[in-house]
């Protein structure tokens, strides 16, 4: 009796385990974030556990494990002498009584193992993670430093076996690569649990760390800016035919940007007074490197109350700009105005034009009256360029082709954006037809 009493307290005590575990592994950086902004009492023993993951998930590990062992010695002691006595009434079963004990022993633990110490503990602890993981972080911990010198020994024990093959391993939770997720995502596509327009919106979230203001930004050969020096109707006719929200303000030159307009602001002042200073009505300006990842300029902007931002290269002129949509476009796709109608190209202000790498072939040679060759294997610009050079461009590479250049401007991770597209004599319009 005593037995069976000690058999059913450690797997009582291993589920227990199980669940911290679990519930302890949820807490990750944003949930340790959000106790920090309540200022809850738990958040320095959990960000204690972040800086301690060997030794805790090690002590886990170890206690698990030896519980395991000895909850399945004594289930044996327990469980196979009764069920032997049990078949052995079965005269048939003659000399491999003993085997079949010894395997449905085995069934009846491996069960039992299963339901206590795999199944319900994930099911409690996904549902009640805040509450275990609360609960159980102190004790956890402070097992994790009653077991710190073992688990250490055991971690050297195995990477010193493991020097042949220049590993290193440990107890502290691996976090699943992005390789890995994505594999998921493309397999639930497949399965029809996800769609693909999900699926590229989960791509674009692993993307968008990854991507830095020049990647995203709008050149400043394309920007829309108004000289503050120039007469104030000729800039408010300027703005009003824009169709922009939002419009940089430079003074003397593009690469002293004093302010930004907003349109609203613009329309509020005309209608209320004929008279309107623009630079009264100027909102600060928010510089940022062309470097800077755009998920941090994302959290910068929503913190000031900016959605625009001026992007500057490593002498403080400005590079280009960037807006509040331009970044949500990398997550959700192409923000598209129903009111505007949208070209695949526009004459720069250079005399160059300034084409989108979806651009179709066959839209080309139509708007520019011009006979790029046509493929099974492409119908896009982008897809011309890769062919005819072999690889993705990086911005400011060029491909020739016939007198015709097309200099990659904007790339978006390893796809090309927009090119600079013009002939090498300098006058476009003796090779290309503008669409009327």
């Amino acid at each position: 009796m005593i037995l069976v009493i000690l058999f059913l307290i450690l797997v009582f005590i291993n589920f227990l385990l199980s669940i911290s575990e679990i519930a302890l592994g949820a807490f990750g950086e944003n949930k340790i974030e959000e106790l920090r902004e309540v200022k809850d009492e738990t958040v320095t023993y959990f960000e204690k556990l972040n800086s301690q993951q060997e030794e805790v998930y090690g002590t886990i590990q170890f206690i698990y494990h030896f519980l395991l062992i000895t909850i399945s010695i004594l289930g044996y002691f327990i469980l196979s002498r009764n069920i032997l006595n049990l078949i052995s009434k079965a005269e048939e079963l003659g000399d491999i009584a003993d085997i079949v004990a010894v395997l449905l022993t085995a069934l009846i633990l491996t069960l039992i193992v299963l339901v206590f110490n795999v199944l319900l503990p994930k099911a409690i602890a996904f549902r009640y993670s805040d509450y275990i993981g609360k609960k159980s972080v102190r004790k956890i911990l402070f097992l994790a430093t009653v077991f710190r010198q073992p688990i250490r020994i055991i971690s050297s024990l195995a990477n010193f076996m493991l020097v042949p093959l220049k590993e290193k391993i440990g107890f502290s939770q691996s976090k699943p690569f992005e390789d890995e997720i994505l594999d998921i995502i493309s397999d639930g596509v497949k399965s029809g649990t996800l769609d693909e327009t999900e699926q590229q919106i989960i791509e674009n979230v692993f993307e968008f760390t990854d991507l830095k203001a020049n990647e995203v930004m709008i050149p400043r050969t394309e920007m829309v800016a108004i000289n503050i020096d120039d007469d104030a109707d000729i800039n408010i006719k300027k703005i009003i035919q824009t169709g922009h929200t939002l419009i940089p303000v430079f003074e003397n030159s593009i690469d002293n940007i004093i302010g930004v307009l907003h349109t609203k602001d613009v329309m509020k002042s005309l209608i209320e007074k004929k008279d309107i200073s623009l630079k009264e009505l100027m909102r600060p300006v928010y510089y940022v490197p062309e470097s800077k990842p755009i998920s941090q300029i994302l959290r910068d902007m929503q913190k000031q109350g900016q959605r625009l931002a001026i992007v500057t290269d490593e002498y403080g002129g400005t590079e280009g700009m960037i807006t509040m949509e331009d970044i949500l476009e990398e997550i959700i796709g192409e923000i598209r105005d129903e009111r505007k109608e949208y070209k695949n190209y526009n004459l720069g202000k250079d005399g160059k034009y300034y084409i989108l790498g979806s651009m179709n072939i066959s839209d080309f040679n139509e708007a520019f009256n011009y006979k790029l060759p046509e493929s099974e294997e492409y119908n896009t610009i982008a897809g011309f360029v890769a062919e005819r050079t072999g690889k993705i461009l990086n911005p400011g590479e060029k491909l020739e082709y016939e007198g015709l250049v097309f200099e990659l401007i904007k790339k978006i991770r390893q796809k090309m954006v927009q090119f600079r597209v013009y002939s090498i004599n300098g006058d476009l319009k003796e090779i290309v037809k503008e669409n009327s």
